[in-house]
């Protein structure tokens, strides 16, 4: 019996469906990586405490930097606890923050493309080339 082309119980049907449901998989988990990447949606629920920076030193090790209501503290992170390594002057570390381009903030730099796209996202009305 054949309906829309295909023969049910075909093979080829399957196997379309198979790669379209791979092809989604993929693009979904690509848009995930660059969405963690970019940092986009990241929002921290509390409303006095911000992660600033994050290095991750090894699996589940890592020093962060969070910015605790009027301190910025340097913390280090680990599978045996949080640690105070030191606190940290907060007008000099808002000064290196404003010194990096914008993409480098908590994100691989993507190149100047994303570099581009990104200030466009930000002020739409503002464009690159002058017109």
């Amino acid at each position: 019996m054949i309906k829309g082309g295909y023969t049910i119980g075909s093979g080829s049907l399957i196997w379309n469906f198979v790669w379209a449901l791979l092809l989604v998989l993929a693009l979904a988990y690509v848009a995930a990586r660059l969405l963690k990447a970019t940092g986009i949606g990241k929002k921290s629920p509390s409303q006095f405490i911000e992660q600033l920076d994050y290095l991750a030193l090894g699996p589940k090790r890592g020093i962060a930097i969070l910015q605790v209501v009027d301190k910025t503290l340097c913390v280090a992170i680990s599978e045996h606890g949080i640690e105070l390594l030191c606190e940290l002057d907060g007008s000099a570390f808002a000064e290196r923050l404003e010194s990096l381009p914008s993409l480098q903030r908590g994100a691989a730099p993507l190149g100047q493309f994303a570099e581009e796209l990104w200030q466009h996202l930000k002020n739409p009305k503002a464009r690159s080339d002058g017109r």
